[in-house]
């Protein structure tokens, strides 16, 4: 449902990205706007009949503003240069596990997923989850399809557990930790491991070729049923 339009408006939008020109191609814009919407209310339509966790979320619930929120931002142009929506129980703001649709061009496009932004209490109860049940979730992120598809989970840096251990950051999480029930799992390596980088999100990135595929939307539900064992693993832990 997606045009080469879509990601040549985009681009054009990275390049000159200013409220003169956007009022000036203001149908332009509409008309890819609405593209992209079709697209993920195609594809929410579908994936209710796969997750009833999205059975009461609507299209427009998922959508993000194409206009950015630059009141605390270094970078003060005024639009963002993709098209986002994230398909989730609460809607796009959630902290739920969801399904989230990024298209952007030059090769930056990708289906990514999991729980975004976790407040401090909910990161401690997924934790413990991820420990308690830490063999089910090997199981599923080492599942052949998955991590074919995924290649594994994406929110570890390259600082090392050792190294991290000694910054101020986490040598104050640890201490805060050790007063709640997280403290269970401050006693091993392993488990020092998952608190650390306890893995909320996945991520598939897909090429500009493939945005613009006829029946992409077939794709992109197919990548969020590869996803969902794994957000039904975290959505326990809410």
């Amino acid at each position: 449902m997606l045009s080469p339009i879509t990601l040549k408006f985009l681009e054009a939008v990275r390049l000159n990205n200013n409220t003169k020109r956007m009022h000036a191609h203001r149908d332009l814009y509409l008309q890819e706007k609405e593209r992209y919407f079709t697209l993920i209310d195609t594809i929410l339509t579908q994936m209710k009949k796969i997750d009833k966790n999205l059975e009461d979320i609507t299209t427009k619930e998922c959508m993000y503003r194409f206009n950015k929120d630059i009141r605390f931002s270094k970078d003060k142009s005024p639009y963002k240069t993709h098209f986002g929506a994230f398909l989730c129980a609460g809607g796009r703001k959630s902290a739920l596990p969801g399904y989230y649709l990024h298209v952007e061009p030059n090769n930056l496009s990708g289906i990514s997923g999991g729980s975004r932004c976790p407040s401090p209490q909910q990161r401690e109860t997924m934790i413990l989850k991820i420990w308690k049940k830490r063999d089910q979730r090997t199981a599923i992120v080492n599942n052949p399809t998955f991590k074919n598809y995924f290649g594994g989970l994406v929110d570890k840096d390259e600082v090392s557990l050792e190294r991290r251990l000694k910054t101020s950051k986490t040598k104050k999480l640890l201490e805060e930790l050790g007063k709640t029930k997280a403290r269970k799992i401050l006693n091993t390596p392993e488990a020092l491991e998952i608190l650390l980088y306890p893995h909320f999100c996945v991520r598939h990135s897909m090429k500009d070729e493939a945005v613009v595929k006829e029946n992409f939307e077939k794709e992109v539900i197919k990548g969020f049923k590869i996803l969902k064992p794994f957000n039904d693993f975290l959505f326990d832990a809410f």
